[in-house]
């Protein structure tokens, strides 16, 4: 049985302790807990009783629960007709030393330069590149198709595989070397 399913443990004591390892936002974190504390409880998780308790509107909930699907903290499943929210990949430490260069703050840019909320597709998408790649060297692509006026994942996926390909760095970029994209 893994540590986390002990009867003993704690999982909102052990979130508050390692929210400096998890890299949640106050929302996410809110939310999280919320989850923890109705699953721990067998209370049944709603998006409705998630806004009441939140104040979030249920679109502010579902956003949030998305960014939390997309790093892996949350499974949402449903099964027997029931939906279960599972937030065993929150307490796998692996996970969250992983996940923690992707913040809700790399979302947030990402949103702003798109001008609309990430699909979940999307969201997917960024997460495995941060997986692979320098969060930094995502955020430097970003700008570089924003430069170019294109802003879309699958130009943002050429310019990485390209700078891959070629191998240019985030540490490159910072120090002025001349990256092209052709």
């Amino acid at each position: 049985m893994k540590w986390y399913k002990q009867t003993y443990v704690n999982h909102r004591d052990w979130i508050l302790e390692n929210l400096e390892v998890l890299g949640l936002s106050l929302q996410e974190t809110v939310l999280v807990l919320l989850i923890d504390f109705f699953n721990a409880n067998q209370i049944q998780v709603t998006m409705d009783a998630l806004s009441k308790k939140t104040g979030l509107t249920q679109t502010e909930v579902d956003k949030v629960l998305s960014i939390l699907v997309a790093k892996k903290y949350l499974e949402i499943r449903a099964t027997n007709r029931q939906v279960s929210f599972i937030l065993d990949g929150l307490f796998d430490t692996e996970v969250a030393k992983t996940q923690n260069a992707l913040n809700s703050s790399l979302f947030d840019l990402f949103e702003t330069e798109f001008a609309r909320p990430l699909s979940n597709s999307e969201m997917m998408k960024l997460s495995d590149w941060v997986k692979t790649m320098d969060s930094k060297l995502v955020v430097y692509a970003l700008r570089e198709a924003s430069m170019y006026q294109k802003i879309s994942m699958n130009y943002i996926q050429k310019i990485l595989q390209t700078w891959s390909e070629k191998g240019i760095t985030a540490k490159m970029i910072e120090e002025g070397t001349k990256v092209d994209i052709e």
